[in-house]
């Protein structure tokens, strides 16, 4: 019986870690939805979730030696911690509407804003958190007080399988559970796991005896030996400043990983899972191997040292290979071959950054009675160093300083971890030989770090292109290139628009068209300027664009033709589209909205009926919603989904060409948009507008825009026939963010357009072109549920 007693407890832990990283990913979004998914707000919620464990972390560290019974209270808080988070998915829908509150209350600071709403997101979470923290310490007493077992054994075992499950929680949750179930269902399913871990423990705890397999020892001193030797309060001070450190490049390297991985391959949902999965599954093992390594305790620092020495060199490695490394997987969009990309890259490194926790807490545990509390100190203070390395690598150097030399600080705080600890703590080592590793390690790291390799992230960033101009954003890399003539703007490596005219313009002409008498417009997605500009050619009082990234207006206006920015009537706002929509007070006649490539993380949020119903908000009495819809990207039954999606807030809606595998989607709660003889007449009339409209799809000249017939023979289809289209189909929503998986594993393709929309436009025709030859004798308009009046045709 008492040799089951271990198990149970161990897979406590593991339903324990499984639950706690769960929470973590549902959190991140609902807080995503909350507050925005700018990495600021992202990073805050991410603070948020580990400066509450580090304060747990701490605080049960120092209660544990006092606790008579910790695995008692080990149960009772998991208990509580799956009470707290099972009322999270409530609690989150009433913050929403405080979040409107002080929105309006933080007026134009977007720094309060995100204070604001930060606060509101750490009050929702930050209790469960510190309790989750709390959880390994106190088990970590417990172990130590009832068995024969060192520190490795305490540090090492609980540590991996906590992580094992965490590793387990990040791909279930984050693959399986959240786009098949939703995210009020994940968090509930984990809130249950953590309720049965803790109940388990809980009866458990009854039935254990003072030692789990006999008579329990003495409560003894051990290990400390490295510490010891330097001076225990300073050597410990000093393990502590370390081990901060290396919480601090740990997360720092995750960041770092993030954004190299987007120079590889297309960022999607399944980067990020599997990015955050590789990580964990090294740390788990890592942790694992200290349990098994039979060493005698003076080897800790050694082995502490070499671990970090070795993160170093590795992360330098893998990251400077150059382009034509990395040539055979490039653009792949296979779920596995990321998944295995980011074993390659991350997993190594991670089982070293794995090994040093338990090493470091060999090396500063004192005595059996303190266990948990130096387990405590011990992970706050990496939890800390981590959200520090999170938020300064993220928001300071790499849009500050840029990748390489990111890259090159962080690698050397390793290796300064590595080298302080052989200098301090490694007796038995010559001070001669200290001298000539600490020597050979810096004169390696410089050689490297000068000699050559990729040019992060310039090289990666130019391809077969010539590079004009790159910036290192917040969220994304930003690149302009030549490519032949044209000049390009790329967002992590994907195609956003060019220098010249193009299709880009209709996304602003039809609306406008259709509009009898727009003034204020809202867009949300810049690019290249194409659509946002061409609002201000009509008589409009105010345009406002939304932009996730604040350096991408600057980039425009040193290469591409961004006058408009200087009009008067155009704000930039620097914020996350949906967070913008769903606060603002503002009111719009068009909301136009002008993001593509759906498979980025948090794109597909801008095709839900949440985010619609917060459009339908913004909209005046007879405002429109236009929708941006690049058919290549989506299957038949995920376009569907996006046309039932619309409709369900948008049911007088129509559908227009844009380009080829390209649609717009023009909706109103009214009526249906219509052209009228007033707003063609504009066509004729309005000399900038008939001069921009000299533009032709396919390079077709005698198909020209401004000509009235060629222009409404863009239409392709009207409400009815959008309704028999997406009959059946599922809605998309914000807690269950299916589409975000499905178009991640799409390829792009043109047939699509074919597939989905010339087989069922409301006119006979099926191809664009014969269309528009046809459309002279106005038959084709004049059917297509009074799209124009039939007057036109005089």
């Amino acid at each position: 019986m008492f040799q089951l007693i271990p198990r149970i407890i161990y897979a406590a832990i593991l339903l324990s870690g499984f639950a706690s990283l769960g929470y973590e990913l549902c959190w991140i979004r609902k807080g995503a939805l909350l507050i925005g998914a700018t990495p600021q707000a992202l990073s805050s919620v991410v603070a948020v979730f580990f400066g509450g464990m580090a304060v747990g972390a701490y605080l049960f560290g120092l209660l544990s030696k006092r606790i008579h019974n910790p695995l008692l209270w080990y149960g009772i808080i998991e208990c509580t911690v799956a009470v707290m988070a099972a009322i999270t998915p409530m609690l989150f829908r009433i913050a929403g509407e405080a979040s409107a509150l002080a929105y309006q209350w933080a007026g134009t600071s977007q720094i309060l804003h995100l204070l604001v709403r930060s606060a509101l997101v750490a009050a929702l979470i930050f209790p469960s958190c510190v309790l989750i923290g709390g959880t390994l310490p106190l088990l970590c007493q417990f172990f130590i007080n009832n068995r024969r077992a060192d520190v490795r054994f305490a540090a090492g075992k609980l540590y991996a399988i906590n992580t094992a499950g965490a590793f387990l929680g990040c791909m279930l949750c984050g693959i399986w559970f959240i786009p098949a179930w939703g995210i009020d269902v994940a968090i509930w399913c984990n809130a249950l796991l953590s309720f049965i871990a803790g109940a388990a423990v809980i009866l458990l705890s009854k039935t254990v005896p003072s030692s789990l397999g006999g008579n329990a020892p003495p409560v003894q001193e051990f290990g400390a030996a490295s510490v010891s030797k330097a001076g225990p309060d300073s050597a410990r001070f000093v393990m502590y400043v370390l081990f901060f450190w290396a919480g601090f490049t740990a997360l720092g390297y995750e960041i770092l990983w993030m954004r190299f991985l987007s120079l590889i391959i297309n960022n999607t949902v399944y980067t990020c899972i599997f990015s955050l999965g590789a990580i964990l599954l090294g740390i788990a093992i890592g942790g694992w191997l200290v349990c098994l390594i039979n060493s005698p305790p003076r080897l800790d620092a050694q082995l502490f040292a070499a671990a970090n020495i070795f993160i170093c060199f590795a992360v330098l490695f893998i990251l400077l290979q150059p382009v034509s490394a990395w040539e055979s997987i490039r653009e792949s969009r296979s779920v596995s071959m990321q998944a295995l990309l980011c074993l390659v890259i991350i997993l190594i490194p991670s089982i070293a950054s794995g090994a040093s926790f338990p090493l470091a807490y060999r090396m500063v545990a004192a005595k059996a009675i303190n266990s948990g509390r130096d387990f405590g100190f011990l992970t706050s203070v990496n939890t800390l160093g981590g959200i520090a390395g999170s938020l300064l690598v993220g928001f300071y150097f790499l849009p500050g300083i840029g990748m390489f030399l990111t890259l090159a600080i962080l690698t050397l705080i390793s290796l300064t971890i590595g080298i302080v600890t052989i200098f301090m703590f490694t007796e038995e080592i010559q001070p001669l030989r200290k001298g000539l590793i600490a020597c050979g390690a810096m004169v390696l790291w410089l050689g490297i770090t000068t000699s050559g390799g990729a040019s992060l992230p310039r090289d990666f960033l130019a391809g077969n292109h010539t590079m004009i101009e790159f910036a290192e954003g917040i969220s994304s890399f930003i690149a302009v290139t030549k490519r032949g003539e044209d000049t390009t703007l790329e967002i992590d490596r994907m195609w956003q628009g060019i220098n010249n005219k193009g299709h880009q313009i209709m996304a602003a002409h039809i609306p406008m068209m259709l509009h009898q008498d727009p003034k204020r417009v809202l867009v949300i997605g810049i690019g290249t300027g194409q659509t946002a500009s061409r609002f201000l050619m009509y008589d409009i009082d105010r345009l406002d664009c939304v932009d996730i990234e604040k350096t991408l207006p600057g980039i425009l206006q040193r290469n591409f033709d961004a006058a408009w920015l200087d009009d008067p009537r155009t704000q930039i706002v620097t914020d996350d589209g949906r967070n913008f929509t769903s606060h603002t007070s503002s009111m719009y006649d068009i909301v136009s909205v002008e993001v593509g490539q759906s498979f980025r993380p948090q794109i597909a949020s801008f095709y839900t009926v949440d985010f619609y119903r917060d459009v339908k908000k913004r909209l005046t009495e007879n405002g429109l919603a236009c929708q941006f819809v690049p058919v290549g990207f989506f299957t038949g039954q995920e376009f569907r989904s996006i046309v039932k999606s619309f409709l369900e807030v948008f049911p007088q809606s129509t559908l227009w060409f844009n380009k080829y595998a390209e649609c717009i989607l023009v909706g109103s709660t009214s009526e249906q948009p219509r052209l009228s003889r007033k707003r063609l007449a504009l066509l004729h009339h309005d000399e900038i507008l008939r001069a921009d409209l000299e533009y032709a799809h396919n390079d077709m000249p005698y198909l020209m825009m401004n000509k009235k017939d060629v222009f409404a023979a863009n239409f392709l289809m009207g409400p009815q026939t959008l309704l028999k289209l997406s009959a059946n189909a599922p809605i998309y929503t914000d807690d269950q963010p299916i589409l975000e998986y499905q178009a991640a594993r799409n390829t792009y393709d043109r047939a699509r357009f074919h597939t989905l929309i010339e087989k069922n436009m409301d006119s006979p025709d099926a191809i664009f072109a014969q269309k528009i030859r046809v459309a002279t004798e106005l038959e084709i308009i004049r059917v297509r549920e009074g799209i124009v009046h039939e007057t036109l045709a005089k």
